[in-house]
């Protein structure tokens, strides 16, 4: 009797097909980890999220699969993606954008030079490669994530008009993108100075009363 194709296929090449069917049975049935790792120390949840098989990724979440897990360079499933879609469904699924391989890259600096929209996306995003505010700033840090998560998807969807139009006219789009990204940091660190200013102007009036109240 002759097996099908897909009954010879490893957990990473099934992974890498979107051939859930065949994951299933492997996980399920021969007892294979969702984080397996072959000889080159690649995941199935690497393998799914680099094609952009969201249902499968689904799955391999569902049986404890880790969305952050690294491989021999440090590098997470993040790092593998091709589009702002899949790296957007990461993030929503708790991918942390801060993550550093071994060379102290982010996915935002690993997938800089390839897919410059990807890492504009991730940079917009909390902890995405903006600054982090001085410690004890709560309220600063509240307001600049709220403003980050509001400007998120304007800043992916004006990427994506740059990346149409330089695929339209064969203009290198990279300075554009930085551009955007630069303006979106600038903002939020203005509101970060505005929230701080607020919180200190706050503290000054809760003075002013406990003195007058020692008098």
């Amino acid at each position: 009797m002759v097996q099908p194709a897909s009954a010879n296929k490893n957990i990473w090449v099934a992974a890498s097909d979107g051939d859930i069917t065949r994951v299933k049975h492997l996980i399920e049935v021969e007892g294979l980890s969702p984080n397996i790792k072959d000889s080159n120390s690649y995941t199935p949840m690497h393998a799914a999220a680099s094609y952009h098989h969201f249902e499968l990724l689904e799955y391999l979440l569902s049986v404890g699969g880790d969305i952050n897990i690294p491989d021999a360079e440090g590098e997470t499933p993040l790092f593998t993606v091709e589009g702002v879609e899949a790296a957007r469904w990461l993030v929503d699924h708790g991918a942390d954008v801060a993550a550093e391989n071994d060379d102290g890259q982010t996915a935002a600096d690993y997938l800089e030079d390839d897919h410059p929209e990807i890492a504009a996306y991730l940079r917009s995003m909390p902890s995405g490669g903006v600054p982090p505010a001085a410690d004890g700033a709560a309220a600063v840090d509240a307001r600049a994530e709220r403003i980050a998560d509001m400007e998120a998807d304007e800043l992916m969807l004006e990427a994506q008009a740059i990346m149409e139009e330089a695929q339209r006219t064969g203009e290198d789009p990279e300075g554009r993108l930085r551009g955007i990204v630069e303006q979106a940091v600038n903002r939020g660190i203005a509101a970060a100075g505005g929230a701080e200013g607020g919180a200190e102007a706050e503290e000054a009036r809760k003075r002013t009363r406990m003195d007058g109240m020692d008098d």
